[in-house]
């Protein structure tokens, strides 16, 4: 396996994708960023007050580690309380949704993929913007 020099990212410096009002996606870690293939992919995510997103369903995998914030969390049927500092495994097949309408906070989380292929952001970043990843500081 090739040796590649370390990175650190600074998650304030990467551009976020907005998703209208209630949610923006900061790619901070994948193939393109890493130049490896089969890294695995890391958005930090911001679920801003009073609003819930939608949901889905994955063909992968999908984990969630939540920064700040409360929420719920639907997974299939059951809807869990979500909180700092918690890690919640989504299996493929699993719709799940965050909602963060009765918050006057954001909610910061990182999802974690097994590849950049499996999530829709990524592909919308590369239609958007040409590349998946992009500093504050490019046009």
């Amino acid at each position: 396996m090739k040796k590649l020099p370390p990175l650190a990212v600074d998650v304030n410096k990467v551009k976020p994708l907005s998703f209208g009002e209630s949610y923006d996606s900061r790619m901070i870690l994948d193939h393109e960023i890493t130049g490896r293939d089969n890294v695995i992919q890391i958005n930090h995510g911001t679920v801003k007050p009073g609003f819930a997103l939608g949901g889905g369903v994955h063909e992968e995998d999908e984990i969630y580690y939540i920064l700040s914030g409360k929420g719920k969390l639907q997974l299939d049927d059951e809807i869990i309380d979500v909180y700092p500092d918690q890690i919640i495994f989504i299996p493929a097949g699993c719709f799940h949704a965050l909602d963060n309408s009765e918050s006057d906070e954001e909610m910061k989380i990182l999802t974690f993929w097994r590849d950049y292929r499996f999530n829709e952001a990524y592909e919308e970043r590369v239609k958007q913007w040409g590349k998946s990843f992009k500093t504050i500081d490019e046009e």
